[in-house]
């Protein structure tokens, strides 16, 4: 199945409380080859000029390093399902930025060669369905605790399958609030993903525009 890999350090937020990447799936080895190299999956991504005034490249596309010990999505008990170890080599991009330290924009783009994706992307959605109310929490006393809205609202007519979240709640023991959308999007066996972390993120309709944009890029590298 698939393999969540989180985000990384952040300065808003001092646990991983967000899968950015699907990074792998099961059901065996497969013949069939990756659609896009990475160098095309770079053209797919979010750029600079798709945000606001005010955000600025973050160095290596993440946001940070370090969260091996922090509380993380992959530990809820609604994404237990899941065969989150097993890995597969695939091409991927991604991209990051933030506003004043604050408030990370992360893009990324996987081109798989696994048949079986379409599969692990519809069970990962009915995981993150499951996940209306969820607490995780990790050894160094950190964690996150609180509601996950998901729906199927497509961005474009391009897509095969698409999955918006939004989390809200309160991160502990500091009860102070965390607000996180995140997205991804399929077409075949490609896949990108949009995320933002942070109170006064992007409203719905502008993340909404944030996804078009990478999955039109999507669609014009498959097209050559």
């Amino acid at each position: 199945m698939l393999k969540w890999r989180s985000g990384g350090g952040r300065v808003l937020l001092p646990l991983a409380a967000l899968p950015l990447l699907l990074t792998g799936c099961g059901g065996g080895e497969s013949d069939a080859a990756s659609t896009l190299s990475e160098e095309q999956l770079e053209s797919v991504l979010v750029t600079l000029e798709d945000r606001p005034d005010g955000f600025v490249p973050v160095s290596g596309g993440g946001t940070g390093g370090g969260a091996d010990v922090r509380a993380s999505m992959n530990d809820a008990e609604c994404l237990a399902g899941l065969d989150l170890a097993n890995t597969q080599k695939a091409p991927k991009a991604e991209a990051g930025f933030n506003r004043a330290n604050v408030l990370p924009i992360t893009s990324t783009a996987t081109s798989y060669p696994n048949d079986d994706i379409a599969a692990s992307f519809d069970e990962t959605a009915d995981a993150l369905a499951s996940c209306a109310d969820f607490e995780v929490s990790a050894g160094d006393g950190s964690g996150l605790k609180g509601t996950l809205q998901s729906d199927d609202t497509t961005a474009s007519d391009d897509v095969d399958a698409l999955i918006n979240v939004r989390l809200i709640g309160t991160q502990q023991p500091s009860r102070l609030p965390v607000e996180i959308t995140f997205g991804f999007a399929r077409i075949g066996n490609d896949v990108v993903s949009v995320s933002a972390e942070g109170l006064g993120g992007p409203s719905g309709e502008s993340f909404q525009d944030l996804m078009r944009a990478t999955t039109d890029r999507l669609v014009a590298a498959r097209e050559g």
